[in-house]
C-alpha cells in the first residue's frame, strides 16, 4: 500500500487520525490520497490579530503534521485556536481533537494559549488539552508504524464508509461472523461459546438454539444472513404483498439547525425537487395538488412525519422496513446506498449523506450554482435509487 508521503515523509492531518482511531484499516486504505494544502505559517508570524483557516504543518518523528483549525485569535499568551462545529452537545472526541491541533502548533513553534470548541448551542474552552497530548503521540506512534493491512473494525461508521464493500470481501475470505448485520463483537463473543466461529458454522446452526437465545426473528434472520453471504444470493424470506404505483420522497436535512433544505420526488420517472428555504410556498401547493390516496415510499427517514406536518394526507410505506422484513441481503449494511449499489445502482455524484451537509454550507455560503447541481443530482439519485430497491421488491412481490 502506498501511503501519503513527502519526500519519504507520511502526511498526516487530523482527519487522518480520527480515521486510525475510528477504524485503523480505513486509515491504511485512505491514506494515499494527498490532499493540497496552502501553507499560512508565515503568516502566523506576522499577523496580530486573528487568521481564518490558517495551515501549520511540523515535522515529528519522521511524520509531517498539518493542523488545520477554523480559526485563530492572537491572544497574550499566544494563539487560541478555534474548532467549529455543528452538534448541539460537546463530544468527548472533540478533546482529542483539541490536543492534536495545539500539538502540532507547540510543534511548529508557535505558542498556544487554549482551544476552544464552538458551535450554536455551546462553546468550551479546552484549558487542558496538554494532558491529552501523550494520547496524540501514542497514537501517531501507532499510524507510523503501521504496515500491513488492518482488519476491519465493524461498527456504525462503516455505514457511509467508501471501503464497506472492500471490507466486506476480507472479511468473506475469513469467513468472519462480522460480516452479519447485527452481529457485534458482544454477539459475536455469545457465538463463539456456542461453536459458532464462521458463517458456515452460523449457516449449519440450530434455529431452535438461536431463537431461543436471540429471539425467533433475530435468530432465524442471522442464519439466512450467513447463507446469502455463502451462497452470494439475496434470499426471500416472504414475498412481499403487492407495493402499487406510487411517489417517491427524499428529503435533505441540516442537522445543525434542524431544517431541511431539500425535497426530491419521483412521479411517473420524473424528477422534481424544492429548495425549502425559498420554495416552501410552492412545495406545499405541490403537495396540496395531489390526490389524498397518493402514496409516498421513503427510505427509512423522517419524510412522513415532515410532510405530514406541512398536508396531513397520504399514506407514507418505508421501503427500508419493508425490505429487512421480506428480503436477506449479502450485505454488512442495509444503508440505501450499499442495498442499491448491490442491486446495480451508481450515484452520479461521490457524496455521502455527511459530506452534502458539508455542501450544503458551502453554498449558503457562495450561492454556487455548480454546487446546487452537485446536491440536486445526489437528491435525485438517491430517490431513483430508493425506486431501483422498490422495482426489485415488487419483481419478488406475491402478486409478480
Amino acid at each position: 500500500m502506498e501511503s501519503r508521503q513527502r519526500g519519504g515523509t507520511m502526511v498526516v492531518d487530523y482527519k487522518d487520525l480520527e480515521n486510525f482511531t475510528t477504524c485503523p484499516r480505513k486509515f491504511y486504505l485512505s491514506r494515499g490520497q494527498e490532499p493540497f494544502y496552502s501553507s499560512t505559517f508565515e503568516d502566523l508570524l506576522f499577523v496580530g490579530f486573528s487568521l481564518e483557516n490558517p495551515v501549520v504543518e511540523a515535522e515529528v518523528e519522521g511524520m509531517k503534521l498539518i493542523a488545520r483549525p477554523d480559526l485563530v485569535v492572537k491572544e497574550q499568551g499566544g494563539w487560541k485556536i478555534v474548532l467549529k462545529k455543528r452538534a448541539k452537545k460537546f463530544k468527548e472526541k472533540y478533546a482529542l481533537e483539541a490536543a492534536y491541533h495545539a500539538f502540532v502548533f507547540t510543534r511548529a513553534g508557535l505558542a498556544v494559549s487554549g482551544v476552544e470548541i464552538l458551535s450554536d448551542s455551546f462553546s468550551r474552552r479546552m484549558e487542558n488539552w496538554r494532558n491529552l497530548v501523550p494520547v496524540v503521540e501514542n497514537i501517531l506512534l501507532e499510524m507510523r508504524e503501521i504496515s500491513e493491512d488492518p482488519d476491519p473494525k465493524v461498527g456504525r461508521h462503516c455505514r457511509y464508509c467508501d471501503f464497506l464493500e472492500d471490507c466486506e470481501k476480507k472479511l468473506l475470505e475469513r469467513k468472519s461472523l462480522l460480516l452479519v448485520n447485527g452481529i457485534g463483537e458482544e454477539t459475536r463473543r455469545i457465538l463463539y461459546e456456542m461453536g459458532i466461529e464462521t458463517i458456515e458454522d452460523l449457516s449449519n446452526a440450530d434455529q431452535r438454539a438461536m431463537e431461543k437465545i436471540f429471539g425467533k426473528e433475530k435468530g432465524r434472520r442471522f442464519i439466512l444472513a450467513a447463507r446469502a453471504f455463502l451462497e452470494d444470493r439475496v434470499i426471500v424470506i416472504e414475498p412481499p404483498e403487492r407495493l402499487p404505483e406510487g411517489i417517491v420522497v427524499d428529503i435533505e436535512y441540516y442537522p445543525a439547525e434542524e431544517r431541511d433544505f431539500l425535497y426530491g420526488f419521483l412521479i411517473d420517472d420524473e424528477y422534481r425537487y424544492f429548495l425549502f428555504d425559498e420554495e416552501k410556498d410552492k412545495l406545499v401547493e405541490f403537495l396540496n395538488s395531489l390526490d389524498s390516496s397518493s402514496r409516498f415510499y421513503h427510505y427509512h427517514g423522517p419524510e412522513k412525519r415532515k410532510i405530514l406536518r406541512m398536508v396531513n394526507k397520504f399514506t407514507f410505506l418505508d421501503v427500508f422496513s419493508i425490505l429487512k422484513r421480506h428480503f436477506v441481503f449479502p450485505v454488512m449494511s442495509y444503508s440505501l446506498k450499499r442495498i442499491a449499489r448491490y442491486l446495480g445502482y451508481e450515484w452520479r455524484v461521490p457524496l455521502n449523506g455527511y459530506e452534502i451537509i458539508s455542501l450544503y454550507e458551502t453554498w449558503r455560503k457562495t450561492r454556487d450554482a455548480e454546487i446546487l447541481k452537485q446536491m440536486i443530482l445526489y437528491n435525485e439519485d438517491d430517490v431513483r435509487a430508493t425506486k431501483r430497491v422498490l422495482d426489485f421488491m415488487r419483481s419478488h412481490s406475491s402478486f409478480s
